[in-house]
């Protein structure tokens, strides 16, 4: 008895084939390329329905065509239907499914990219999630129907498909199906490339964002609570760059009334002198005593008071913690904005309020504007390193060496040739200039702390501003002494305004580094400025303006205190830091005290202007015009050109906090990207559907696809898959959906066909458009291709 050998490709004989009645459904085996009806045959009332069908149907709404059906009397009764539609209206009817989704997915996009402020509070933020969750069902749904379409055409001109994509547009929202045994069918199957190709591409990318569209939406529909930009205009102050971030200080600038402590003013270098007493003494009592020890740390800044506004002087030390490194590793760092820019800032934040009691703008309701100076500004940035070093005596004639400055040039380690009595190893650069005899002749009390500035050379101490030298008190021969070198630079920094704007005077200023040419860390929006306002001293990088300072104006940064009988830096000096050693507190002190000098250089500038204004009937006057400055169209201040030629320009931007949509972040650009993709995709499905008139709504459930298979023939090559598939090699199996003549009927009807068929016979029994098929509308009805299949599957069993 001959044996069938089941691993052999299965195929339908020629023989076989030609026993077939195949037809075309023209009722003819010729040509197909007759010209098809443009529009449904039904005319009124039942064209009307056809179109509703369709647009329900495409909705997911088919129980609604149910009740539409017998509300207008039309057969509840299965009927020959069309595959596949050739009419440009009805293909468009059926793409209505995209519009909701569509319309808010490009809505989030254009709305996010044009930035819109929302206000201070949203009642009902957390309804936002049902609402994306909404768009992204509805987003998945309409990724189906694009998927179902795309498999819908390669079915309709005839061609094969492997049997796991035939429901892929079902499998969207579960990401598994990107490794599953259908997918990878199809990848492994023998169809051409360039049709697996792009079935395979439109299933991955269709799946990838039906797992993201929901996420994305949720991003761009949600406002979010950051800052937004509400106006922005240039301020000009009354005084040069070069006066206001001098490259060098004398003493010629600076009133004689500076040397009392006493009359000191804001203008003057030691102002506000005591904020370094607060700072050491932990006069806020952050730190409980019980916790503190000899590397207490100090508060992170204090407050500094100018004209208009509230500064910070921030102070960081015990800043490298690299034990081997030739450095002080009790340096410290200081910076503070300077105080003529933040005066000016703190006007223009006022002036802002003011605009807004004159405005339509959604920012009335947010009165914690912040005015921030991003470009062209600058402010000190000092650095101190000291060294513990004796003068035996009177005849000490020994020279000096002061440290190497943490972060300089490391060309100047090659002159470092003497170390320091330190508890750490620190390196230093002798000075011939200044013998240790001669620094006995400091004025003061031996009793007390006394300072002796020294300008230190340029050829052997390029990155230093000056030196210092603080004698300790002694009352025995030998004198103890701390060498110090103190580096000051103009960093570019921004500048941010915050606080109550209406009362002058209490706006808070606060800055980090803005360099846009510097790989140090830096911030450009101000919900990161807050959060990164460090000091960062690496010579020659940054500050990248180097200042030079004479003794003449650093004598002004230790002035007489006569109600206390004592000088600045006694006074500071007294006020121990816990245990600190003596080098530490004196890093504190000298790099606070010339932060603080320098931000008080033109401090007698102002703001200056004639800021544009519009009557408010409220008040019956003129005030500045609100509705101009928010829309950011040009200048609120006029200045005369020819005096202001060479003022200092400022740019000043305004922000606000509250809820918004806008695409700062990697996270919302991300998103808009996805949703870009989508509606490229429904962009293209539409144009195809507009183009080409065809649609179909036709096995896009489950159901219809169980009932076209029921109604095919069997296959042997699905033998053994009734209770599960196991092997890869079915998924492998390609399948088409082609006509099959009805046994003595005049109707045709569709069959899924397995295996290898010849591209003329497919060809010749592809899908017609507008062309209504129907089957097994007569008990006892056989197909030929059914009888043929029936019949090998009983030789089969009998060769078996």
């Amino acid at each position: 008895m001959e044996k069938v050998r089941f691993d052999e490709k299965p195929r339908i004989e020629e023989a076989e084939i030609a026993n077939i009645q195949w037809t075309s459904s023209w009722g003819s085996t010729g040509s197909v390329d007759k010209p098809l009806p443009s529009a449904p045959e039904a005319t009124g009332i039942h064209s009307c329905f056809a179109y509703a069908k369709a647009t329900l149907r495409s909705l997911g709404l088919n129980v609604l065509v149910y009740v539409l059906q017998h509300f207008l009397g039309i057969s509840l009764n299965e009927i020959p239907k069309k595959a596949f539609h050739r009419d440009r209206l009805m293909a468009l009817f059926r793409s209505m499914v995209h519009i909701l989704p569509f319309t808010i997915a490009m809505g989030e996009i254009i709305i996010n990219w044009r930035g819109y402020y929302v206000g201070a509070n949203i009642d009902g933020l957390n309804y936002m999630q049902f609402a994306a969750k909404l768009h992204e069902m509805a987003m998945q749904s309409s990724l189906g129907v694009i998927v179902f379409c795309y498999v819908r055409h390669v079915l309709f001109n005839g061609d094969a498909l492997p049997i796991g994509a035939l429901l892929s547009g079902l499998q969207l929202t579960q990401i598994s199906y990107l490794w599953s045994m259908e997918l990878w069918g199809i990848a492994a199957s023998k169809i051409p490339l360039g049709r697996r190709l792009g079935v395979m591409t439109m299933i991955i990318v269709a799946v990838l964002l039906a797992s993201t569209v929901g996420p994305s939406s949720a991003i761009l529909l949600i406002p979010n609570l950051s800052y937004w930009p509400a106006g922005s205009t240039h301020i000009w102050m009354n005084t040069t760059a070069a006066d206001l971030w001098p490259s060098s200080l004398d003493g010629s600038t600076v009133p004689s009334s500076c040397s009392q402590a006493p009359n000191v003013s804001n203008i003057c270098p030691a102002s506000e002198w005591h904020a370094l007493s607060d700072y050491l003494s932990l006069a806020n009592g952050i730190l409980p005593t019980t916790f503190m020890g000899p590397f207490t740390v100090s508060p992170y800044s204090v407050q500094l008071t100018g004209q208009g506004s509230l500064r910070q002087l921030i102070i960081q030390h015990h800043i490298y913690d690299n034990k081997t490194a030739p450095y002080d590793q009790g340096a410290a760092q200081a910076t503070t904005q300077h105080g003529a820019v933040a005066d000016a800032l703190s006007a223009t934040s006022s002036l802002w309020d003011i605009a807004l009691q004159n405005s339509d703008s959604p920012f009335f309701d947010q009165r914690d504007a912040v005015q921030s100076i991003v470009a062209d500004n600058f402010q000190p940035y000092t650095l101190a390193s000291c060294g513990a070093d004796v003068i035996e005596d009177e005849t000490d004639d020994r020279p000096v060496a002061f440290p190497i400055p943490p972060g300089s040039s490391p060309d100047m380690l090659k002159d470092a040739n003497v170390k320091l009595d330190t508890m750490l190893p620190m390196f230093a650069i002798e000075y011939a200039g200044l013998t240790r005899s001669e620094i006995l002749k400091t004025p003061g009390s031996k009793s007390d702390y006394r300072m002796k500035w020294v300008e230190l050379p340029e050829s052997s101490f390029n990155g230093s501003s000056i030196g210092a030298v603080v004698l300790q008190p002694t009352m025995n021969e030998t004198q103890g002494i701390l060498l110090c070198n103190v580096a000051a630079g103009w960093g570019s920094s921004s500048m941010n305004m915050s606080g109550s704007p209406a009362v002058v005077g209490t706006g808070l200023a606060s800055s980090s580094i803005y360099d846009p040419e510097s790989t140090l860390p830096q911030a450009t929006d101000y919900s990161r400025r807050i959060a990164d306002s460090v000091i960062t001293f690496e010579l020659p990088l940054f500050p990248q303006r180097k200042i030079t300072i004479s003794s003449d104006w650093a004598r002004y940064l230790n002035p007489q205190i006569p109600t206390m009988n004592t000088t600045v830096i006694n006074a500071l000096m007294s006020v121990k830091l816990v245990d600190q050693e003596d080098t530490i507190s004196a890093n504190i002190i000298l790099a606070g005290l010339l932060a603080n000098g320098l931000a008080r250089t033109g401090f007698d500038s102002r703001l200056q202007g004639e800021i544009r204004t519009a009557f408010n009937p409220s008040v019956n006057a003129s005030i500045p015009d609100g509705n101009y400055w928010f829309s950011g169209k040009g200048q609120m201040f006029t200045v005369d050109p020819e005096a202001s030629r060479d003022w200092v320009k400022l740019r000043v931007d305004s922000s606000v906090e509250g809820y918004g949509f806008g695409l700062e972040g990697f996270a919302p650009k991300l998103t808009a990207a996805v949703l870009l993709i989508y509606c490229a995709l429904v962009v293209g499905h539409v144009c195809y559907s507009a183009i080409s008139g065809v649609s179909s709504t036709s096995w896009d459930s489950i159901t219809e696809m169980v009932a076209l298979a029921v109604n095919s023939s069997p296959t042997i090559q699905l033998r053994n898959t009734c209770a599960g598939i196991t092997q890869m090699s079915v998924f492998h199996l390609p399948i088409r959906i082609l006509t099959s003549k009805d046994a003595g009927e005049d109707e045709d009807h569709l069959e899924l066909i397995f295996g290898s068929v010849d591209d003329l016979v497919a060809k010749r029994c592809r899908i017609q458009e507008n062309h209504d098929y129907g089957t097994m509308n007569n008990e006892g009805y056989e197909s030929d291709l059914a009888s043929s299949c029936r019949l090998r599957r009983a030789n089969i069993f009998e060769h078996t």
